[in-house]
């Protein structure tokens, strides 16, 4: 064997032994680090999921997280998450904490994403309400209501708007409750979260005029001045009452009768005629 093919050997040997090496020390870096004190192994998202994903083991991993940056209540073992519903959309690396998921319960995958306490409620929508299509199922909004006090056929009657409900969620838009894109789709019913005396607010407001959808930024957590539903509504014209028709009374004809007599021979004999 020559002075090359013995440099090149030595050369593929060298290469193989530190891709050994580098093998060895990244499989030491993803194993759990059971004996290092200053790490803590908690539960993490294998994989991207969208909100309303039924996890499965396949999703998750085990990693080894340094102490100050574990949160507080950290899943530290799969069993805990399995078959549990992503509430929010969750990427790869996302350590997985109660907050973040719900329980899995019987029906459809959003009567698991609801708040305890709260509710569902649908309403129908337009580009316009539905803010022109950009609505995703996680984003914020405001209800303002549009309505004219006084007489709606009356030029005096004064338009006015109020808003209602603040910063309510939006579970669903049509039947999607995870956002697949940030492109804007025009969707014709939005579900928001709302409790049951929201619920009632937005079914009130809903009948007293027009419904209008404000999205709010995603960090604002001010919450409106609502108003106070004291205000009321237009009245519509009373319609006319119908005309009673007035019964027609026939007199009865009035009838003279004559006597008349009639003499034939010796025989006499009176006779009544009408006129």
């Amino acid at each position: 064997m020559n002075t090359r093919s013995m440099f090149f050997v030595l050369l593929s040997l060298l290469f193989g032994v530190g891709a050994v090496l580098l093998a060895q020390s990244w499989l030491k870096q993803r194993q759990p680090a059971d004996g290092n004190p200053n790490q803590s192994i908690v539960v993490t998202m294998a994989v991207n999921v969208p909100a309303g994903t039924v996890l499965e083991t396949r999703h998750l991993s085990m990693q080894p997280i340094p102490n100050e940056l574990v949160p507080d209540d950290a899943v530290t073992a799969t069993a805990d998450v399995v078959d549990k519903v992503a509430k929010f959309p969750m990427i790869r690396g996302d350590i997985l904490h109660p907050d973040k998921l719900a329980e899995r319960g019987e029906g459809s995958v959003l009567a698991s994403l609801i708040e305890p306490h709260k509710r569902a409620v649908t309403i129908r929508v337009n580009d316009v309400v539905g803010v022109a299509g950009f609505l995703l199922p996680g984003n914020r909004v405001d209800v303002l209501v549009t309505y004219k006090i006084g007489n709606v056929r009356s030029e005096a009657a004064e338009s006015v708007t109020d808003v209602v409900l603040s910063n309510l969620k939006v579970l669903a838009v049509d039947q999607k409750v995870d956002q697949e894109t940030n492109q804007p789709l025009v969707v014709r019913a939005v579900t928001l979260e709302v409790s049951l005396e929201e619920a009632e607010s937005l079914m009130s407001a809903k009948a007293r005029g027009k419904i209008q959808l404000a999205l709010r930024n995603p960090t604002d957590d001010s919450e409106a001045e609502l108003a106070s539903n004291t205000a009321e509504p237009a009245e519509a014209e009373p319609e006319p009452k119908p005309v009673q028709p007035v019964p027609v009374v026939t007199k009865p004809v009035q009838t003279h009768k004559r006597k008349i007599e009639v003499i034939r021979g010796t025989s006499q004999q009176t006779v009544s005629v009408e006129s």
